[in-house]
């Protein structure tokens, strides 16, 4: 069953500039009422929209469905209809570099004659008649994410029959495209991979950041049960908490399978970094931050290759700065998510130091955000009294001297005091530890 023309103007409408979306169809009726409403909001919210026509299907159908839904109705864009030898291969080729400055070209203009900014939507598969037309449909689709929908207020709806390309070229589609229309529907889609990953031909590391933007895709499920029961929402609401917590779990689990030594690592710095934050008064929504952030704090040492991370000998300069890396990895997957950059800065920044000796940026003292502050001392702490490949545990008596001897230097000397009180204050009273250890001093 195909989409209702008033279902897609309502999907259209929510579009926002900067999405690049793509529509994946194997008959052409599938998407003409997507088609026709795409170019139709773009003209409502004074858009100037170019159609860029394949020749393959009878384009009249779309322009009478433009212009009938246009009647009684305001319009303030314009609308250009261009062939794809207008567009795409002016001089008898396709040259990505060429039509992203074509497009720059026409948004600018766009916006200098008062439109609102620029849609475009478009069909490609003849690109693949030329010997190198994956990797020239790969590079452009690329190069838009990169240097248009970032800097320019443009929307894109590319438009791919599915019938004219390989499966492995469909997945490559999927990864470049934000945004995903299938079976009528417009989804977020967590396949997406950052430019970077095929700039620099690292699509498997970039794959971990889909993975992660999977963990809070689940909370925006709510929406489609608005008119449920309070009961039924808030049974929904409790399945989706678990399944976003399980996910994250097993991408701990992933972790643990890679650097056996963070076995219970991340449950540890969780729990303690929770219960550091209820000692220093964290609200309710900065204590579950807290313990997400501990959780997923390490989880860029999937991509650090495991012989450097289980290495009994000392770490060769070059091998050294490679685990460096792994906070930067794993800030820059979670910052993809909107709802976790605070988590994402917190992992990005939790091994800089107090004296501004840390890495990956050097920050120093308040420049470092309260949680990656106190994530470095709970990570520390939780290390020393850990077997390593290169030490054995340190007693927690031992563990808290180092943390009082780095105070002012390495960590903030205040949580330092705050977390030694802690330590101190618990064991003190004798309470059981729900964490695997640090339930006493040794």
């Amino acid at each position: 069953m195909f989409l209702s023309i008033n279902t897609a103007i309502e999907e259209a409408m929510q579009i926002q500039s900067g999405e690049h979306m793509v529509i994946l169809y194997e008959q052409e009726e599938e998407m003409v009422e997507y088609l026709s409403a795409y170019i139709h909001s773009s003209l409502i919210h004074n858009k100037r929209c170019i159609y860029i026509t394949n020749g393959d299907m009878d384009e009249s159908i779309v322009l009478e469905r433009v212009e009938s839904l246009s009647l009684g109705r305001e319009q303030s864009g314009d609308f250009i209809v261009l062939n794809k030898e207008e567009a795409y291969s002016k001089e008898g080729r396709f040259n990505p570099d060429k039509m992203i400055d074509f497009l720059r070209t026409l948004v600018e203009e766009a916006i200098a004659e008062g439109y609102s900014g620029l849609a475009v939507t478009g069909e490609i598969s003849w690109v693949m008649d030329y010997e190198n037309g994956r990797e020239l449909i790969i590079e452009y689709e690329w190069k838009l994410n990169e240097q248009i929908f970032d800097r320019y207020p443009v929307t894109a709806l590319c438009r791919y029959n599915m019938t004219k390309f390989s499966d492995e070229m469909i997945i490559n589609i999927i990864q470049l495209h934000p945004y995903l229309i299938w079976q009528n529907t417009m989804h977020q889609n967590p396949f997406y991979i950052e430019p970077e990953g095929y700039k620099n031909n690292e699509i498997a590391k970039y794959q971990v950041q889909a993975w992660l933007q999977n963990i809070n895709g689940f909370t925006n499920e709510k929406s489609r049960f608005r008119n449920m029961l309070s009961k039924k929402e808030k049974e929904m609401e409790e399945f989706h908490k678990a399944t976003r917590e399980g996910i994250i779990k097993a991408m701990v689990e992933l972790l643990s399978t890679h650097d056996a030594y963070t076995n219970n690592h991340s449950e540890n710095v969780a729990d303690l970094t929770s219960e550091f934050g209820k000692q220093i008064g964290l609200t309710e929504e900065a204590l579950a931050k807290a313990y997400y952030a501990g959780m997923v704090h390490d989880i860029g040492k999937t991509l650090i290759p495991r012989e450097i991370l289980n290495k009994k000998t000392k770490l060769t300069e070059a091998e050294y700065a490679e685990v460096k890396k792994h906070p930067v990895y794993g800030g820059s997957a979670l910052g993809h998510v909107a709802k976790l950059k605070e988590i994402s800065k917190a992992i990005h920044y939790h091994h800089e130091r107090w004296d501004g000796r840390g890495y990956p940026e050097g920050l120093a003292v308040e420049e470092i955000p309260q949680l990656s502050r106190m994530l470095c001392i709970v990570d520390a702490f939780d290390a020393m009294t850990d077997d390593r490949p290169y030490r054995k545990a340190f007693t927690e008596e031992h563990a808290l001297a180092e943390i009082s001897a780095c105070a002012g230097k390495q960590i903030d000397p205040v949580l330092a005091g705050q977390f030694i009180a802690m330590i101190k204050e618990n064991n003190a009273k004798g309470e059981s530890c729900q964490r695997t250890k640090h339930c006493k001093l040794t």
